[in-house]
């Protein structure tokens, strides 16, 4: 009977004003089908088990439990979910691969929206202009997902939605307190003025002492002595109008600031200022041709990294058109065009960079039964990059001309779904995925001494296949039991971490460290969870990951520290127990990471290598309700780490403590 009234759900939203992320009930429908339910892979609503993907959606419960004052943090104590905190301010996300700095292969969605920057192509989880107390859901989706969520979603896709206030008022306010100067203030609220217009806001500040620094990271205790403290603070304004009840639009306007202390790509120290800003509105309409949106965002950053000044935009459009044909087919076809312009850096004099990518896509979902459906996706990306002016010729081995490259790029996502009688879900997918090359990856340079860093404009794209078995079943004592077997491929890495200069005078001005593509590396690997309840008051989740990785990295002049293998824990555990009654909540975590080995720059141009012992974290939050609406809590993060353990090459991890109280109307 869920099935059905499902799939009746999905036929009508398809084809109303309700059909994207920001406009369904996400709270109505989880209650009616018994999970959680999204859009986000084919547009129309689905069970999170029935995805085409591997996919595990958070909830709001989740996020208000966890002992943690970020998204990254909150992501680690799920499978395939690999975190690195670098500094109190970066923690790195990589799904079924390594949490480098700077990661460029995972895809953020904020509300449909690209939290990217397209300097090192990745996503400064600090900036986010989201409060946690206003998440409505957070989908991690596992595996390169190019053709269903689009640009970089090579190793998988976070989408972050929001409460929507179209569907219930609310207001919420968190204040935190705790050890090391921690201070985190959180403020959000929607309500729906009418029938057609609703609005909410999100603010957010966020203080703190960094950690402590290893004494042989020379250049990173400089720069923790000249800046101590990591601080945040974000603003976003939106909301949505119905103007008929076939035609209606969304709109966000965000603003976010942060002074962290990080490690690059490269693994180099420095001290960031980010400033960005970004605007978002989607238009859309149910017609007799399906449900069309038009929308379009601007992305605009202006950041201050320690060893130069970048200013950037992102403008993104895409048309879409989502067509339910029956009740068994569902189709999307979409264009999208996305122009990208960074300002010459650390050279102003040598022309903006720049890129237009337009790319198709078509996507078909199908069900053939109640217990078999399928899903293809395709899409195709031309990509155009130029360079407004003439590079430094004392310190550019490339011409102005050599940045007019193009290139054209499919990719693809296969699925097919099938329920056993004997019960459960088998998932059989296959993926294309492309990663695209990065500002950095093709024409900044950065001194290195008496050398240079430098991108190429000659760089490929990155080429991601992957292979999945998947199997979920609810068990008979009501136990969740989710696994997964992967295959993955990158072919093209791209990188610059060589052990010495790859160009040198008269090929190029100076020596030269060039960023380029090294080999290919391989992985395999396995997660598995199991989630239930002890009878009416205690809840508890356990899950494992384990991964292989195999590199084939040859094309640099010496040596390499480029070593997947090295920095992707093989084994990683988590655990978490929960009690509840009446007033009372108390939850435990464990998280299990083993050893690593990862790059070390004490000083920028001396790369070496640092061995990360494996380690275990305990974790704590114990909260009571001091009435209905108004929440007091004590949380104690990684408390076994003390004044600081070791978990990646230059900061130390530290126990924290803190007391929150939160109102929620």
């Amino acid at each position: 009977m869920k099935n059905t009234l499902l799939y009746s759900a999905a036929a009508l939203i398809a084809t109303s004003a309700a059909a994207n992320a920001q406009s369904i009930d996400y709270q109505v429908m989880s209650e009616m089908f018994g999970e959680p339910v999204t859009t986000g892979a084919t547009g129309a609503p689905q069970r999170s088990t029935d995805v085409p993907a591997t996919m595990i959606i958070i909830t709001q419960d989740d996020i208000a439990n966890a002992p943690e004052y970020d998204i990254p943090g909150i992501l680690r104590h799920y499978s395939g979910v690999d975190v690195a905190r670098f500094s109190m301010g970066q923690g790195e996300v990589g799904i079924r691969s390594a949490a480098s700095p700077y990661t460029p292969r995972l895809l953020v969605l904020v509300n449909g929206r690209e939290v990217y920057l397209d300097s090192y192509g990745y996503t400064a989880w600090s900036t986010l202009p989201v409060s946690l107390d206003e998440i409505q859901q957070i989908e991690v989706v596992k595996g390169p997902q190019s053709a269903l969520y689009g640009f970089n979603a090579v190793a998988g896709v976070v989408n972050i939605i929001t409460r929507n206030p179209a569907f219930g008022d609310y207001a919420n306010a968190t204040a935190e307190v705790g050890t090391n100067g921690y201070q985190q203030y959180r403020l959000s609220g929607g309500r729906a003025l009418n029938d057609q217009i609703a609005l909410r806001f999100s603010y957010g500040r966020t203080d703190g002492r960094d950690f402590d620094v290893e004494p042989d990271a020379t250049e990173a205790v400089g720069l923790r002595a000249a800046n101590p403290d990591f601080s945040r603070e974000h603003f976003a304004l939106g909301g949505s109008v119905q103007f008929t009840d076939k035609v209606g639009l969304t709109f966000e306007y965000t603003q976010s600031e942060a002074e962290v202390l990080e490690l690059t790509s490269v693994y180099s120290s420095a001290a960031n200022a980010y400033d960005l800003t970004s605007y978002q509105g989607e238009l859309g309409a149910d017609t007799e041709f399906g449900y069309i949106t038009l929308s379009a965002y601007r992305n605009e950053s202006q950041i201050a990294y320690s060893f130069g000044d970048l200013d950037g935009e992102l403008t993104s459009f895409k048309l879409q058109d989502l067509i339910k044909v029956g009740t068994n087919d569902t189709l999307r076809f979409a264009v999208e065009f996305r122009t990208a312009k960074t300002a010459s850096f650390p050279d102003t004099t040598a022309g903006d960079l720049n890129y237009e990518t337009l790319a198709f896509s078509g996507m078909w979902n199908h069900k053939f039964s109640n217990r078999l459906e399928t899903t293809l996706a395709v899409r195709y990306d031309m990509v155009d990059w130029s360079r407004d002016g003439s590079p430094n010729p004392a310190l550019y081995p490339y011409t102005q001309s050599d940045y007019d490259v193009s290139f054209e790029e499919f990719s693809y996502n296969a699925a097919l779904v099938y329920k056993p009688e004997a019960g459960g879900t088998v998932r059989l997918s296959a993926a294309r995925g492309i990663q695209a090359p990065t500002m950095f990856d093709m024409g900044f340079p950065l001194p290195v001494g008496a050398a240079v860093l430098i991108g190429d404009p000659g760089i490929q794209p990155s080429i991601v296949d992957n292979i999945e078995l998947a199997y979920d079943r609810s068990l008979s004592n009501g136990v969740q039991l989710r696994t997964a077997l992967f295959w993955q491929n990158t072919d093209d890495v791209k990188s610059s971490l060589g052990g010495a200069p790859g160009l040198f005078p008269p090929n190029a001005p100076l020596p030269a460290y060039v960023f380029g593509n090294r080999g290919e590396s391989r992985l395999w690997g396995f997660e598995g969870s199991l989630a239930g309840m002890i009878g009416e008051n205690v809840d508890w989740d356990l899950n494992y990951t384990y991964k292989s990785v195999e590199d084939d990295l040859a094309p640099f002049p010496t040596s390499t520290l480029l070593d997947f293998e090295g920095i992707t824990p093989e084994h990683t555990v988590n655990a978490h127990l929960g009690w509840t009654s009446g007033r009372i909540s108390l939850d435990g975590y464990a998280n299990y990471v083993s050893d690593t080995t990862m790059p070390f720059q004490p000083v920028f141009g001396a790369v070496a290598s640092r061995e990360i012992d494996g380690h275990i974290s305990f974790s704590g939050r114990a909260s009571y309700a001091l009435s209905d609406n108004l929440d007091l809590s004590l949380t104690a993060q990684n408390v076994n780490f003390g004044d600081g353990e070791l978990t990646t090459p230059v900061y130390e991890t530290e126990a924290r403590y803190w007391v929150s109280l939160r109102a929620n109307f």
